[in-house]
């Protein structure tokens, strides 16, 4: 097999094609954000000539899905130089990255996808949705502030570790379980962004918001409240900046739209948009420690496409008394299905009944609907990016 790594002696080649590839312009906080980034990665590349063709990062992280702690590698970087595209090179390196993540018993992967379409022959699925609500500044809804408590205004390289715990506790449909390293370097990647917080009056943290400076826009990047007066603080915190900004823009990582809690929901500009996508690596693995919603399942053969070979073929399922069982088979099938629609099954997107209505699932109807009703049902939140 190919050895696509590279070393730490090649990362000035690496940056140099992330310049050219992404139109990025030369600098110390640039150099040094994706510096950090290539140093915690497994980095993959393949050269042309003396220069590097293509080259990604695959950066370990684990996640949290619905209080299962799985591996997840997220793939990002990804790029080729001009005169190396249509040679099948990003290709090649995606293929290593999973044999790498599935051999080092990675069971995800996420990316954030220049075209689904394109990442899709590569059995990752879209997935995650972000919700973005735009209200003029003057219309926002002015929601009165606790009596108790206070809030407080810093840099994000200065939120505290009590922080960095509120959100790991409120972080459980999918998304990263932050090493420091992470916090630490998306404080240096946003250093122009703020962060409000929101203490009770013994001191104790219980809600933040994350959020930037863009022209006439106020900008949310991140907003965790865990009770109502957390929420109400911060909420009364961005009215304070009325006179100060046009507008009011929120980027949630929740795909559910709450235009019903302002005073007039016709006011906000509300648009769902694609986020990332994620792809089951090691599909045994997933399935075993999946958090059913079932504690019994008759068995259903379900057999699986997949261009990963130890994923692809027919699986029999069954829970008896909590305790799932995952292997393959020979038996004739209940369901056919490609790992991408069961990916997005599986993570709670949309519900294997309703992936059938459109046709992206076959079988018996009471198999999938079995399964189906077996299935997380709360939407995936992802907030980070990479």
């Amino acid at each position: 097999m190919t050895n696509y790594s590279l070393g730490i002696e090649d990362f000035d080649k690496f940056y140099d094609l992330y310049l050219y590839s992404f139109n990025r312009k030369d600098s110390e906080q640039k150099r040094n954000a994706l510096l950090t980034r290539y140093k915690h990665s497994l980095v993959y590349g393949i050269m042309n000539g003396n220069k590097l063709g293509s080259g990604l990062l695959s950066i370990p992280f684990t996640v949290n899905f619905h209080g299962v702690t799985y591996h997840m590698n997220g793939v990002g970087d990804v790029m080729s130089a001009p005169e190396f595209a249509g040679q099948g090179g990003a290709g090649k390196l995606i293929n290593t990255a999973m044999e790498d993540m599935y051999n080092n018993n990675v069971t995800l992967s996420y990316l954030a996808p220049f075209s689904f379409k394109f990442y899709r022959q590569f059995g990752y699925e879209h997935v995650f949705d972000h919700v973005i609500m735009g209200i003029p500044s003057n219309e926002w809804t002015h929601i009165k502030p606790p009596k108790s408590g206070h809030v407080e205004r810093v840099s994000l390289s200065e939120v505290p570790v009590s922080a960095r715990k509120l959100y790991n506790n409120h972080n459980s449909l999918g998304g990263v379980i932050r090493d420091d390293w992470w916090w630490d370097h998306m404080a240096y990647k946003h250093s122009d962004w703020f962060a409000a917080l929101y203490y009770e009056d013994d001191d104790s943290l219980s809600g933040y918001l994350f959020y930037s400076k863009e022209g006439p826009i106020l900008k949310i990047h991140e907003w965790l409240t865990k009770d109502p007066d957390s929420y109400r603080a911060l909420a009364n915190f961005i009215t304070k900046h009325q006179s100060t900004f046009e507008q009011f823009v929120y980027e949630s990582d929740d795909s559910e739209v709450k235009s019903d809690l302002l005073d007039e929901p016709k006011i906000a500009d509300v648009r769902t948009v694609p986020y990332m996508s994620a792809r089951i690596v090691n599909l045994k693995s997933f399935v075993m420690k999946y958090p059913f919603i079932k504690y019994n399942l008759d068995p259903i053969v379900i057999d699986v496409k997949d261009s990963l070979k130890w994923n692809n073929g027919r699986w029999k399922l069954s829970i008896s008394k909590g305790k799932v069982k995952f292997e393959k088979t020979q038996d004739s099938c209940n369901i056919q299905i490609s790992i991408e629609t069961l990916t997005k099954a599986m993570f709670g997107t949309r519900q294997l009944d309703s992936l059938a209505h459109y046709g992206a699932v076959q079988g018996d109807a009471m198999s999938i609907d079995s399964l189906s009703h077996a299935l997380v049902v709360e939407k995936p939140q992802l907030r980070d990016y990479f």
